[in-house]
């Protein structure tokens, strides 16, 4: 047994190093490099579905002194409740969204309707709930201007404000390395996802994949739309929020955000690139067997005790690093690592065996999975 319990350790120990592999090259979008203003004529799109309340938070913050977009404009996606209203009444250009045509998802043909009637030369989506930090837009104009052949994807700073929105940890976490982008291999890796939350691109490469109509039926579009920006040779490019952009995902409650979470959720892991899946996995399997040495404690001799301890220690490292990467998780969080684990698990395969049993995730009155 003590020999068995050695190479468990041991093993877990490999998983630990091994997870490392895909977090290594965690990068923000860069810092403006100089005082001159990108000139670059862009046109914001925001998709909205009864989103009166995020709406009053975001437009405002698009109003940055350092940098003056284009054109903002909001699709209204059949609200039933004063999203345009308050649209217009912050300064945005209100498209009113026609039905939804058979074989569109509600976001791709929204977001289709923004970029058709757009006179910028840029294009940025934005989804509803996020803010613009000062000086974000500006950043994102400079990184346009820096490298304007490829398709730039931001994944927002998660604020979090509330107790139960610490639990989202592990899932923004995956969601952030689910894109391949920050591995050991850094932006030469292969199969580089963009995050659906804040999308930037010239409407020269949108056309080049005939826009949202390649991904219209899509639940999650943005995986889809990178492998076609791929296959015309557009590069893919992802930046972690922190000082860009900031999102509050599920301000809702509890319910909201394990439905939040499931919509989509077992789709993305399906389509996440094999060397980012691998690696995640292994990250997730050296956590788990972290948490599972601690019920050798009472069994194991003094060294292995320590050895143990030390091997939790790592543990709440690693999801320190990862957690405060993604946003304002707390210190805690990290430190009892295996409660939001444990939660992400049980969430993940209660969605894959309603997805399996053919049944259906409901968000804002439509079915999305």
């Amino acid at each position: 047994m003590d020999l068995i319990l050695w190479i468990f350790l041991g093993l877990t120990l490999a998983f630990w190093i091994a997870g490392w592999s895909v977090f290594l090259r965690l990068h923000a979008v860069p810092e403006v490099a100089g005082a001159k203003v990108p000139e670059v004529k862009l046109s914001i799109v925001i998709p909205a579905r009864n989103e009166e309340d995020n709406l009053s938070r975001l437009l405002p913050s698009l109003r940055d002194s350092s940098f003056t977009p284009h054109e903002i404009l909001v699709v209204d996606d059949h609200s039933s409740d004063r999203t345009a209203e308050v649209a217009r009444g912050l300064g945005a250009t209100v498209i009113s969204g026609s039905d939804l045509p058979e074989g569109w998802y509600g976001k791709p043909w929204a977001c289709q309707q923004g970029a058709d009637a757009a006179t910028g030369d840029w294009l940025l989506f934005l989804d509803a709930d996020l803010v613009a930090l000062p000086g974000g837009l500006r950043r994102l104009a400079e990184v346009a201007a820096t490298e304007p052949e490829a398709v730039h994807s931001v994944c927002p700073w998660h604020r979090i404000e509330k107790t139960y929105e610490e639990l989202s940890a592990f899932f923004n976490a995956i969601m952030i390395l689910g894109m391949n982008a920050f591995t050991v291999k850094g932006p030469s890796a292969r199969e580089i996802g963009l995050f659906g939350q804040a999308m930037l691109l010239s409407k020269a490469s949108y056309a080049a994949v005939d826009g949202h109509r390649r991904v219209k039926a899509q639940v999650l579009e943005n995986f889809h739309l990178s492998r076609h920006f791929r296959e015309v040779g557009i590069a893919c490019r992802c930046y972690l929020g922190k000082g860009t952009l900031a999102m509050r995902m599920f301000p809702g409650g509890y319910r909201d955000l394990v439905v939040g979470w499931s919509k989509g959720f077992v789709s993305g892991a399906g389509n996440t690139p094999r060397a980012a899946m691998i690696g995640i996995s292994a990250w997730l399997s050296g956590l788990i067997m972290i948490t599972i040495a601690l019920t050798f404690l009472p069994i194991a001799d003094l060294y292995q005790r320590l050895f143990i301890g030390k091997l939790y220690l790592l543990g709440f490292i690693q999801c320190l690093h990862v957690f405060r990467s993604a946003g304002n998780f707390g210190f805690f969080n990290a430190l009892f690592f295996p409660v939001s684990l444990a939660f992400y698990q049980i969430v993940f395969f209660r969605a894959l065996r309603r997805k399996k049993a053919g049944g259906k995730v409901t968000w804002k009155g439509r079915d999305v999975a």
